[in-house]
């Protein structure tokens, strides 16, 4: 089912959108119970204390799992030398260099929201590498280059308060080891 907006159609109201830093994006598949396991890389990523900004994770009861998530550009070496690992090298694997997220804050839960932007994205031939979402957030990940055009021909489909800009995360706080 395709929405058209005509002309006379109103934006939706959102509360804000924000974006990443540069990230680097991981997919993973497990297709078979011989595999390794997606969830014992995620636990070795947490003893190594890499950050995951963005998650989407699903385990089956068939051995089947599928996962996607987000690291920081300076921490995907780490995350690369796990996967390197031989017990993980047996498992389907796509790496994207260079992704943003966009997280838009919807107002008043617009049912219409999530259909307008993936229809935004794919009018301007915009990838869409992962997402998710909640009640109170929609996280996209596309090429960090296209985060400023996104939100740029965004402005059409929705309505940011009044002297809103998206919100670009200027720092990152990294936990120094005792």
């Amino acid at each position: 089912m395709e929405i058209v907006l005509s002309k006379e159609s109103p934006k939706i109201s959102i509360g804000g959108i924000k974006f990443s830093e540069k990230l680097t994006h991981i997919s993973l598949v497990k297709d078979t119970a011989e595999d390794s396991s997606i969830d014992d890389l995620l636990r070795l990523l947490a003893k190594r204390r890499i950050n995951i900004p963005f998650l989407c994770h699903s385990s089956t009861l068939y051995a089947s799992q599928r996962s996607c998530f987000c690291v920081s550009c300076e921490n995907f070496p780490g995350v690369l030398s796990l996967l390197n690992f031989s017990s993980f090298s047996n498992l389907n694997i796509k790496v994207v260099p260079a992704v943003g997220t966009i997280t838009l804050f919807p107002h008043k839960n617009s049912f219409q929201l999530l259909g307008q932007i993936i229809q935004t994205f794919g009018k301007f031939n915009i990838p869409i590498y992962s997402m998710s979402s909640s009640i109170s957030a929609i996280a996209l990940n596309t090429d960090f280059t296209s985060l400023d055009m996104v939100a740029e021909n965004l402005q059409g489909v929705t309505s940011l308060p009044e002297n809103h800009a998206p919100f670009r995360q200027e720092f990152c706080l990294k936990e120094l080891h005792r």
